[in-house]
This record gives structure tokens, C-alpha cells and sequence, in this order.
């Protein structure tokens, strides 16, 4: 790779004939730090990685259309946030214990918007929480707040590991149809 590849901007090397060079620079000059931002939030190497993917292939694809005044880190990192906001949205809608916190996602620099949203959706799902039998919060809470293994749920309520097993299922089902309902409601509102 000749020394001014490595050397020019990244607007340059959006634009620089040698598409395969240019990508290699801008590659080996940013993903290490997407990465570790992305395994920072979604606390799994795989879905990592996939997003930092993710993230250089828009990237390339739409390279003609991206104003980088100088550098690519804004327009990366702000993917990159964009990338977690979806993961986190696709995991709520399975059910799956949101991994950020709005104080984390704070951090983020998210736009009003998106943390408008996302602290609505921590809402529903705080207010169905509170509305399941009390048993039912308490495994949920012990699970999904304070990150609790089955068997230490079992162990501390005194209770079988399936009885655990099957009240959380019962309790992100309920979460699950609360959540649906309420963001069906305002898609046809």
C-alpha cells in the first residue's frame, strides 16, 4: 500500500481511484474502536462485530453521498449508535432484557428524539412490570434488573429453577403483547 494512501483524508479516500486501497485504510483506521464501542453497548462479540460490518458496508455504499468534511469518526460513530438503537429495539420486541439503561444511552449523545423513544418504551415496559402478580415482578426484577441466574432465583425464593423458568416466560410474554399493543397503537395513530 503506498505511503499517500495511508497519508490522505478520508474525504480523499472516499473519492481515490484505488476503491480497495482507499477501504483498507479507512478499514484499518476505524474498526477497532467501532468495535470496541459496539462490544461496549451489546456485550457480545458476534453482534459486535456484525455491526461494525454493517456499518463499513453502508458506508462503502453510499460513499458517493456521505459529506466528510475531514474525518469519517463522526459518521461512523454515529452509525455505529444508530446500530445499537436497532439491536436494542429488535431484542424489546423478542422480549429479551433491554442491555442499556437510559443513563447509558444518555451517554450516547442520542438525538431528543430517539431518547424520547426509548425512554417511552422503558416506560410500557416498567408499567406492565408493575402490573404483573407480585411473585411475577419479583422473579423478573431479580432476572432482568439485578441480573440473577435462574438457579440463584430459585435458591433465594425458595422455589423450583422451572418454576423460575416458566414464571419469567409467562412475565416477557405479557411484556412482550403490552409492547406490540402500545407501538401497533402508535403506528396507526
Amino acid at each position: 500500500m503506498p505511503a499517500m494512501v495511508k497519508n490522505m483524508t478520508d474525504k480523499a479516500l472516499l473519492a481515490y481511484t484505488d476503491e480497495q486501497e482507499a477501504f483498507k485504510v479507512i478499514y484499518n483506521k476505524y474498526w477497532e474502536q467501532l468495535y470496541k464501542k459496539a462490544l461496549q453497548y451489546l456485550k457480545n462479540s458476534a453482534d459486535a462485530e456484525d455491526g461494525v460490518q454493517e456499518i463499513f458496508i453502508s458506508l462503502w455504499r453510499n460513499k458517493n453521498s456521505i459529506d466528510a468534511s475531514n474525518e469519517l469518526s463522526a459518521y461512523l460513530f454515529t452509525a455505529l449508535k444508530y446500530y445499537v438503537i436497532k439491536q436494542v429495539y429488535r431484542k424489546a420486541r423478542k422480549g429479551i432484557y433491554l442491555p442499556l439503561s437510559v443513563k447509558e444511552l444518555e451517554l450516547t449523545e442520542l438525538t431528543t428524539d430517539e431518547l424520547m423513544h426509548l425512554k417511552e418504551m422503558q416506560s410500557v415496559i416498567a408499567t406492565e412490570v408493575s402490573g404483573l402478580p407480585q411473585r411475577m415482578q419479583q422473579i423478573y426484577q431479580l432476572s432482568r434488573v439485578e441480573n440473577l441466574p435462574v438457579a440463584q432465583i430459585a435458591k433465594q425464593l425458595n422455589i423450583s429453577e422451572q418454576t423460575v423458568k416458566n414464571t419469567l416466560t409467562t412475565a416477557l410474554k405479557r411484556i412482550k403483547q403490552k409492547f406490540l399493543h402500545s407501538h401497533l397503537t402508535d403506528l396507526l395513530l
